[in-house]
């Protein structure tokens, strides 16, 4: 009775769901280079190829990649039961699924099995089969769950020469949501493994002789979520000797020189059962943040009695949103509308709105560039001269070559002529004092 009553068990455990199509070389699904994690299973997986790593028996899936850098990883993350113990290889090919040849193989470690890859050849392609014997705690009626990525890694920032970055200063204590809100690091590729020991480095201007730092870490560990921590602080950028050693039972710097800048140090291990994917660091009585970065500021008016304002910045950080202004005297200034910024960019970002209502003949406008915590900086006055005239026109129109421009303009007055694209994109800009017969 006892062996027909598991019989009748067996028979009514349910099938895995849904089964894997990339079940062979040949159907092998291709994965983007430094793109989000494509989620996969072993479900009803077909069988393995020669390895030195794999489980006999186990249900195997494809994938594959074109190298793009000498140095990539292959990242597979468990996302079903903790415990559940893949494995994975990673092949050389010398054709469509031809001449495989092992450069990577894993075996038996919870989590995840993350591979690490040098001396790739650019613009050949690589095979990933993920294999999982049936049966085991896996989570999918006996077949794995997970999310499997390829990339190239972090460049590394591990000494005072080479930091990441600034990271992010504050005058008093923040909240954990300040500190994620306003987060300058990326999250890590690949991220850092259990075991794995790790050095990274920041700077920051001291605005105080006491500055104190922390770090928000997002990561599965839990209390405790480092170990082995040390750090040490340099003078920017001399970056000689270590000025002050410390380990996790002090992070405050003292007798620092008010306007100094200085780089930070700090190393420490990931747990044996975690991973890192994310680190934002961050001093408290430093700030790092420079203001908006103009690359230029410009108003114009435009048919239909409206005025264009237009602006670019090359650098933003913490920046919550911009404010146009208007003034009929350049002194006593009101607002036309805010736009929300990009907040944190170090590449031009462009922006434009249209004033509908200006003041008659002339009006002042300028922008506020306004910061998460309150601060604001305006950009220089722009006056605009609104006189009624012939709209300006463009002949011929389309043109693939010269065109001429003609527009109503007072004599010796400047001009500044901006041409943009379609995209909205700056592509010529000309100042010039306006003559009769221009």
């Amino acid at each position: 009775m006892s062996a027909l009553l598991s019989a009748l068990s067996a028979a009514a455990q349910p099938a895995c769901s849904p089964p894997a199509t990339n079940t062979a070389c040949a159907t092998s699904v291709a994965l983007g280079v430094n793109a989000n994690c494509t989620t996969g299973t072993t479900c009803s997986g077909g069988t393995q190829s020669a390895s030195t790593c794999l489980y006999a028996g186990s249900q195997c899936v494809w994938y594959r990649f074109t190298a793009t850098a000498t140095s990539m990883y292959v990242n597979i993350d468990v996302t079903a039961t903790s415990g559940c113990h893949i494995s994975s290889n990673v092949y050389r090919s010398t054709g469509p699924c031809a001449g495989l040849t092992q450069v990577s193989c894993l075996s038996g470690t919870p989590l995840d099995d993350m591979h690490p890859l040098t001396g790739l050849t650019v613009g050949v392609t690589y095979y990933v089969q993920v294999c999982y014997a049936p049966g085991g705690p896996c989570g999918n009626n006996g077949s794995a769950q997970f999310c499997i990525e390829v990339g190239t890694p972090d460049p590394p920032c591990n000494t005072c020469s080479t930091p990441c970055g600034d990271a992010f200063g504050y005058n008093t204590a923040p909240t954990v949501a300040q500190v994620v809100a306003d987060c300058q690091s990326t999250r890590f590729r690949p991220p850092l493994q259990p075991g794995a020991t790790s050095t990274f480095c920041n700077t920051f201007t001291a605005t105080n002789t006491t500055v104190s730092f922390n770090v928000v870490i997002t990561s599965d560990c839990g209390t405790g979520n480092v170990t082995n921590f040390s750090w040490s602080l340099y003078n920017s950028p001399s970056c000689g000797a270590a000025i002050q050693t410390g380990t996790l039972a002090s992070l405050v710097f003292t007798g620092l020189t008010v306007g100094g800048t200085y780089v930070f140090c700090y190393t420490f291990t990931v747990p044996a059962t975690c991973t890192h994917t994310q680190h934002c660091p961050y001093f408290v009585g430093a700030t790092t943040p420079l203001p908006v970065t103009w690359l230029y500021v410009d108003a114009m008016a435009v048919p239909e009695h409206r005025v264009e304002v237009r602006w670019a910045t090359g650098a933003e950080m913490n920046t919550s949103h911009f404010r146009v202004e208007r003034s009929r005297d350049a002194l006593v200034f009101e607002p036309v509308t805010t736009v929300p910024a990009t907040g944190h960019s170090v590449t031009e970002v462009d922006y434009k709105i249209l004033d509908p209502t200006p003041y008659p003949a002339l009006s002042y406008y300028r922008v506020v560039q306004v910061d998460r915590d309150g601060s604001s900086e305006a950009s220089k006055v722009i006056p605009v001269r609104w006189e009624e005239g012939p709209d300006p026109t463009v002949w011929p129109n389309p043109a693939t070559g010269d065109a001429t421009l003609s527009f109503p303009a007072c004599q010796d007055e400047p001009v500044s002529l901006h041409v943009f694209d379609t995209a909205g994109r700056r592509v010529l800009q000309v100042a010039f004092i306006a003559s009769e017969g221009m």
